[in-house]
């Protein structure tokens, strides 16, 4: 995956019709569509059309609905360690790039998110945003992600069901100058 398909993960369309492949695991164009809100019908297959030429989703099965082959669709890579496993490549320039639209996507996510009824009488459960500062050393570190990653791992292949809802957890690591 070359820089340019990299970006074009991170649009905001794009991000929807990845979230819901992860989700479902499979979705037909409509149910993306629906997901996806009002954009036009040509939007999105350019949308869908960019994200298979990038190796991200695939057609998994088709099918037919009253004379029209009716595609579904599954993630084929996992987007995030495409984008890892090619940082060795990225210029400064272009991570600084990744990152700014990685933060637009969390923006979008947030504004989607209080934009819905009643989000606002509950921000408890419903979204939250922290930061913390710790010190640590290399191996400490490690662990801790270790953890995380594990824990994450684990609630992420939780099967679809009813009470489940969607909630994004972004993650955001810095090191100061003296490290």
């Amino acid at each position: 995956m070359n820089l340019a398909e990299m970006k074009s993960i991170m649009n905001p369309i794009r991000i929807k019709i990845i979230q819901e492949l992860s989700i479902k695991k499979t979705a037909t164009t409509k149910e993306i569509a629906q997901a996806c809100g009002e954009i036009p019908q040509a939007t999105l297959y350019r949308h869908l059309y960019a994200l298979m030429k990038g190796g991200v989703i695939q057609v998994v099965s088709e099918n037919r609905v009253r004379g029209i082959m009716e595609k579904v669709y599954g993630i084929k890579a996992n987007p995030s360690q495409t984008i890892n496993a090619n940082l060795d490549r990225i210029t400064k320039d272009e991570l600084s790039t990744l990152f700014s639209q990685y933060l637009v996507s969390i923006v979008t996510d947030f504004e989607s998110c209080i934009a819905k009824p009643k989000v606002m009488e509950s921000i408890g459960t419903n979204l939250g945003f922290t930061s913390n500062s710790m010190l640590l050393t290399d191996d400490e570190f490690l662990e801790m992600i270790a953890e995380i990653n594990r824990i994450i791992l684990q609630k992420a292949s939780n099967p679809f069901a009813t009470g489940r809802r969607l909630r994004k957890f972004s993650t955001i690591i810095t090191t100061d100058s003296r490290g």
